[in-house]
């Protein structure tokens, strides 16, 4: 009887023991501070289908993309843990698409290694101490996975196998890039415990607006935590979207997959030190400069500098479009053909030009509003016109302006607008206008 005892006494223990490890707890979270390193390595598989509108009939067309980032991350500064404002220097940033049969490939310039990544309530802002970037290297910088918000990926607190954690709506639409987050239920959950590591994984749905348009996105994530290091080390994001179609970007359906190598560095990295960010400015604020992006016609005809809520949707050897859009809303598009140039000191006449821009095709002009010159710098004139009238059937309002240098270059730009967006464009017309600069051939 009393060896029965012993054993059923034994058994409980093992039993209690047994319990106790499976329920064991560990601490899941990062604390971001100041002056915390990371190389950081990021690669991107891209697949879908996008839906182009040509000549009324939608058209798909495939397409696949490949990204590779590898940069040095250095935290300047953290709000309650939470990384706010970094410095990043990319030894790798590229691109490589694929439209049917037509590639292209993006690569960050070496003048614009550096970048400073900035996130608050008005959302991420990425921009260069050394000088504006292109709209394609703000996309190279700002629109990858963004590695501040990892540690919103953790629960932040002790948990054991099995264990589920509500994923906060900040973070999901900072991963998921929307500019608007609808409604989401992605969770997170500790799968296992081995080796040191903490595995864990996250899912769920979540929809939003990414530049004025609804996207819908299925989203499986598996993650690597360090319980030394108390680090996020690895992640696979994988992400199914369909997208409807933007006032700047085409309806779409995706599938892509990013994944994440992260290793925290115990010295701070030369290219962030102190003394190599000296001669620099990463102020949390940048001048207003570095904020605009930069556009260089490939033939040196123009240049200019343009506020971010201007969106390139269009670009051939003779045209560049832009849509003006304002917390996702579109408010105007903008034009910009090269003209004929002249003899220095002339410019064509007010009537020759009211002539060329009524032959515009698909353009019934109504009503003329008003026409005439407008203050621009000394050595150029700005002609414009502005009429009322039918674009292919579609009301509009069009400002059709001619700009003139003293060397007879001269560019045209057409703004078109629905009559009820007139007065939601501001100055901003003017400003693009005032921003055309010819340069150098």
């Amino acid at each position: 009887m009393v060896r029965h005892c012993r054993l059923f006494l034994c058994l409980f223990a093992l039993v209690g023991s047994t319990r106790s490890a499976s329920a064991q707890s560990f601490s899941l979270g990062e604390v971001g501070k100041p002056g915390d390193s990371f190389t950081c390595r990021l690669d991107l598989t891209l697949k879908g289908t996008m839906k182009i509108v040509r000549e009324g009939k939608t058209v798909p067309m495939d397409f696949a993309a490949e990204g590779a980032h590898v940069f040095a991350e250095k935290v300047l500064d953290a709000t309650k843990g939470i990384p706010v404002r970094v410095v990043r220097k990319y030894t790798t940033a590229k691109n490589t698409t694929l439209h049917g049969t037509e590639k292209s490939v993006r690569v960050l310039s070496p003048e614009r290694s550096l970048v400073v990544a900035r996130r608050n309530n008005d959302g991420l802002l990425c921009f260069s101490p050394a000088g504006p970037l292109t709209r394609a290297e703000l996309e190279l910088t700002a629109e990858h996975f963004d590695t501040m918000v990892l540690a919103g990926l953790l629960p932040g607190k002790d948990v054991s196998v099995g264990d589920v954690w509500k994923i906060d709506t900040a973070v999901v639409a900072a991963l998921c890039q929307f500019d608007g987050l609808i409604s989401h239920d992605l969770t997170g959950k500790l799968t296992e415990v081995k080796d040191g590591s903490a595995l864990f994984a996250v899912e769920g749905k979540a929809s939003g607006i990414e530049v004025g348009g609804m996207v819908r996105s299925a989203i499986r994530v598996a993650g690597k935590y360090d319980l030394l290091a108390n680090r996020i080390v690895a992640l696979e994001w994988k992400q199914n979207d369909s997208r409807d179609q933007g006032p700047a970007t085409p309806a779409t359906e995706l599938e892509s997959t990013v994944t994440l190598r992260r290793t925290y560095l115990t010295e701070e990295p030369k290219d962030l030190s102190r003394s190599a960010l000296a001669a620099v400015s990463t102020d949390e604020d940048p001048a207003p400069a570095l904020k605009l992006l930069s556009y260089r016609d490939d033939k040196g005809r123009y240049r200019f500098l343009y506020p971010r809520d201007w969106h390139i949707v269009a670009r051939t050897e003779n045209h560049l479009v832009l849509r003006l859009l304002e917390r996702g809303d579109f408010i105007a598009q903008a034009t910009i053909v090269p003209w004929k140039t002249l003899a220095p000191g002339t410019k064509t006449a007010d009537d020759d030009f009211r002539k060329a821009i009524a032959e515009t095709p698909g353009w019934v002009r109504e009503e003329e509003v008003e026409a005439g010159t407008i203050p621009s710098e000394p050595d150029r004139t700005i002609f414009r016109i502005t009429a009322r009238g039918d674009l292919d059937g579609v009301r509009v309002v069009q400002t059709f302006c001619l700009i003139t240098d003293k060397n007879g270059r001269q560019v045209v730009v057409t703004f078109t607008m629905k009559p009820a967006q007139v007065g939601r464009i501001g100055t901003r017309d003017v400003g693009l206008l005032n921003a055309i600069d010819f340069g150098d051939k």
